[in-house]
């Protein structure tokens, strides 16, 4: 795609020609060659005011040789359809599976229930008046009355009593033995779940439903431009979508959620079931578990098995298939928080199974899910939702790029939306540590979210790259997309180098306690090891992934597995047995204890027997040193650091990039790597490499590395480097921001006497305000309200032209570009504060300037507020202060 590997959301309101094509003019000056439209706030979409913008859209895309990928939906989430099943397929509107339920005494007497009136929800007294469809309601269907004896509490007996027979019309009769029971009655219906106007992914005319309403018709108008302008469509967080509520945790048995349900759905579950189904179903309502027992967590995989396998053939693959049968591809991602990927609800209930349609893996990361420097802490985002640090941390890019490296069809690419959401404070050095973060865990595509065409300031899901011209940084956010889309292309078309393999966590996750995948990632990461989240459908079908078993290796499109990691479950589908016993050489590694159980994954299943012969288990503490006996410890460091990330990958020479994620340590020591090759060091800001000074060990080579906080680094081997872009000699090796300034003999301060003026983003001609500062302090003391761009400028003196010279600031709130004589000598987006000057003085007077962007958020200070927050947040300091310097030799 044009090198390109960026595509950031447009979001499409129905502006004026002139206003849409100055949008994307602006975006291609970023160095982005695609964008994502979004129809999202647009009032016509699919109607001839979207088909107007759009001829606008394909037009200007076409003069700058841009492509165009198609957000799939008028309404979030994707599953609308365009509205569609609201307006022309009622038909089609989701089944779901309730159940109400009713606590009684067995005895020797008989008790009846008016059965016909348990097929809705009961509510509370402050829910009166409530609409319901009653209407509709009519149509509600027992499927099964079943009884469970309670044993503790909330808990009960797996022995339940199927009384579905005893139901005559309108009312049930029967008698239950001794003992305290629930009686649930489970049924059939459109009213009692989620949103009734989006199409249900368990049904393969329902989910059809979005490719007419969507595809088709963008087909229908634009056949020429498939494949050619138009590069594809973007799914946003489709869902099973049974709930209404926002909420991360639901799994089968949360009290009043109704279940996703088709026809197919209810055959699948009859056929695994046999002459239990209807028995059956009650365990997934009720917690009917119990140490000798089996059936409540079997159901329960056999449910969220079809479930899933069903949103696979009828969403994901459905669409996936559609799109390359009309010459585009198809992206996107699902809700992922907090193990949501594996759940009903806002999931999609297996995250590796909803990416299978597509041609890139997706993910997203935005409203302070990731953080700089706070990777395990339990945060308040949008809405006062709960984010886990350690699951956005340590897992989610992990699991996204996984997808990328494994599945063919994704042929090396993970996609994440990012930036979106994070509030106006977030800047460019922010957006700076979240893009080094993915790209360090194997991010390749990125959707920025978002380029609002609003006016300005539009308070929906900020920061907007540009707003109207109002956004000061925007001509860094332009150099760090250049940036992204240089390391981009460099982490693109090779192979993850991974000995790890770690067992994806949804099917455990669906059926008892386990231990959650982020922690192993936590660990491993945390000790530098590299590994790769494989699905059971994986191991199960290597065939599907290029796979193969060579002794000891398991190779998956052509990354090379040497150990399983499983992190511990009370239950694991029988396959996790079979391949242990037929894959006996391969070294699998059970944390913090065996499971209890293997569930059927098959109809007529194997014994697993003698598997725990090929296996091993460990305690979680022990993990690394376990690994590391084994010699999986391919890239070490001196002293141990945690916060040291590292993603490994191989081309035509290795690629290591590293990066120092805590924010107030640096890293200052010695890394091993796996290389005996000459080592250069890329700089992505500049397109340039520089060597590395290294020491040859026996298989190894040791290098000497200063990281500050935040920083990240790549070291290429020498077969992977462009002869035209070394940027200097050998003997002129690369060095450390500390090391620049440590060989400088001469310092002159520079930290008083500024002159400074103050713009507005939108006018760069004339300052709103000048000043003299004898001593820097923030502008932000003066000037609390104000967002733009603020210009230092003074003079100093050389008796002589240095041979080299660097300038440091210590404080800079918060990207700063530095002019030396008229000619620019850098710019840095995050600390140190730092660029070299050397060529730019010259002896007698010398004029410096500093150019000091902030972000918009003082700018909202006393603007009008909008009627919601989507959070609060702290404000920085504007500007330039405390010491400033220039560090020479002669």
């Amino acid at each position: 795609m044009n090198d390109n590997y960026i595509f950031p959301f447009l979001w499409m309101r129905g502006e004026e020609e002139e206003i849409l094509r100055n949008e994307i003019g602006k975006i291609h000056e970023c160095g982005i060659r695609a964008i994502c439209v979004e129809a999202r706030p647009h009032d016509d979409f699919c109607g001839p005011g979207w088909w107007h913008d759009m001829d606008i859209v394909l037009d200007e895309a076409r003069k700058r040789d841009m492509k165009v990928w198609i957000l799939d939906d008028k309404h979030f989430p994707t599953g609308y359809a365009a509205g569609l099943i609201e307006t022309a397929y009622p038909e089609r509107r989701k089944w779901y599976l309730a159940d109400t339920t009713v606590d009684l005494f067995g005895g020797v007497h008989e008790r009846t229930l008016h059965v016909s009136r348990m097929q809705k929800p009961v509510i509370g007294y402050w829910q009166l008046g409530q609409p319901a469809d009653e209407e509709e309601r009519k149509n509600n269907r027992l499927t099964a009355l079943v009884a469970a004896r309670f044993t503790d509490k909330d808990r009960f007996s797996p022995e339940v009593v199927d009384l579905t027979d005893t139901v005559k019309g309108e009312f049930a009769t029967f008698c239950l033995p001794e003992g305290q029971w629930r009686v649930h009655a489970i049924y059939k219906t459109r009213t009692d779940g989620g949103n009734e106007t989006y199409i249900n992914m368990l049904d393969a005319v329902s989910a059809h439903t979005q490719i007419e309403g969507v595809y088709e018709a963008h087909y229908r108008r634009y056949p020429e431009e498939f494949g050619k302008t138009i590069a594809g469509f973007f799914s946003d967080e489709p869902e099973l979508g049974n709930t209404s509520d926002i909420s991360f945790d639901d799994r089968l048995g949360k009290k009043g959620m109704a279940l996703p349900w088709s026809d197919e759905l209810e055959q699948m579950l009859k056929d695994r079931c046999g002459d239990s189904y209807r028995e059956s179903l009650v365990h997934l309502f009720a917690d009917t578990t119990s140490p000798d027992d089996d059936r409540c967590p079997q159901m329960r995989y056999d449910y969220m098995d079809c479930v899933t396998r069903l949103y696979e053939k009828n969403f994901s693959s459905a669409i996936g298939g559609w799109c390359r049968e009309h010459g585009v591809e198809y992206i996107g991602h699902v809700v992922e928080d907090n193990g949501t990927h594996s759940r009903l609800g806002y999931g999609p209930g297996h995250w590796f199974r909803a990416m299978a349609g597509q041609d890139m893996a997706g993910i997203d990361v935005i409203g302070s899910q990731v953080v700089f420097g706070a990777p395990v802490q339990t945060r308040r985002s949008m809405g006062g939702l709960e984010v886990d640090g350690e699951f956005f941390h340590y897992i989610l890019g992990k699991m996204g790029a996984s997808a990328g490296h494994l599945d063919p069809r994704k042929k090396g690419r993970t996609m994440c939306e990012l930036f979106g959401a994070y509030g106006w404070n977030f800047g460019v050095r922010d957006m700076r540590y979240l893009l080094d973060h993915l790209l360090c865990r194997g991010v390749n595509h990125l959707v920025p979210h978002a380029f609002s065409m609003a006016k300005y300031p539009d308070p929906d899901c900020p920061p907007h790259f540009y707003a109207r011209g109002n956004n000061g940084q925007f001509s860094w956010f332009a150099q760090l997309m250049k940036y992204a889309n240089r390391m981009c292309r460099l982490l693109n078309g090779g192979t993850h180098v991974a000995s790890i393999a770690v067992l994806y966590d949804g099917e455990a996750d669906w059926t008892g306690d386990h231990m959650a995948m982020e922690k192993i990632g936590r660990i491993l990461m945390q000790h530098q090891m590299e590994f790769d989240v494989v699905s059971q459908d994986m191991l199960d079908h290597p065939e599907n992934y290029n796979g193969s078993f060579d002794g000891n290796i398991l190779t998956l499109n052509g990354v090379r597995f040497e150990t399983l990691i499983i992190p511990y479950a009370q239950y694991l589908p029988e396959g996790i047995a079979r391949f242990i016993r037929e894959c006996n050489a391969f070294q699998v590694i059970f944390t913090d204890g065996y499971p209890e159980r293997f569930l059927k994954d098959r109809p007529a299943p194997e014994k697993p027997e003698q598997w725990k012969d090929n296996c091993v288990c460990v305690k979680y503490a022990d993990l690394p040193e376990c690994l590391k006996a084994s010699g999986f410890s391919r890239i070490s460091v001196q002293p141990a650091f945690e916060m040291l990330s590292v993603y490994h990958y191989k081309k035509t020479g290795q690629i290591f990039m590293l990066m120092n994620e805590s924010p107030d340590q640096a890293f200052d020591g010695k890394v091993t790597l796996p290389t005996t090759q000459p080592l250069y060091v890329y700089d992505g800001d500049l397109d340039r490499y520089e060597i590395l000074k290294m020491n040859i060990l026996t298989r190894n080579a040791s290098v000497s590395l200063r990281l500050e906080p935040g920083q990240s680094i790549v070291i290429v081997e020498g077969s992977q480097v462009p002869s035209d872009r070394i940027a200097s000699a050998e003997e002129v090796p690369w060095q450390s921001f500390a090391g620049q300034i440590r060989e400088c003999r001469k310092r002159i301060d520079l930290s008083e006497g500024w002159d400074i003026s103050l713009f507005m983003a939108k006018d760069l001609q004339a300052p709103v305000k000048v000043i003299h500062m004898e001593t820097l302090q923030p502008i932000s003391d003066l000037e609390p309200a104000f967002s733009g761009i603020i210009r230092y400028t003074r003079t100093f003196e050389l008796d002589k032209v240095p041979a080299n010279a660097y300038f440091r600031a210590d404080s800079v709130f918060e990207v700063m570009r530095v002019c030396v004589n008229g000619k620019e000598a850098g710019i840095r987006m995050t600390p140190p504060y730092q660029t070299e000057l050397t060529g730019l003085l010259k002896k007698g007077e010398n004029q410096i300037l500093v150019e000091v962007a902030n972000t918009p958020g003082r700018d909202q200070i006393y603007r009008p507020y909008p009627p919601f927050d989507f959070q609060h947040e702290a404000m920085e300091p504007s500007g330039m202060f405390g010491s400033v310097e220039i560090y020479m030799n002669y």
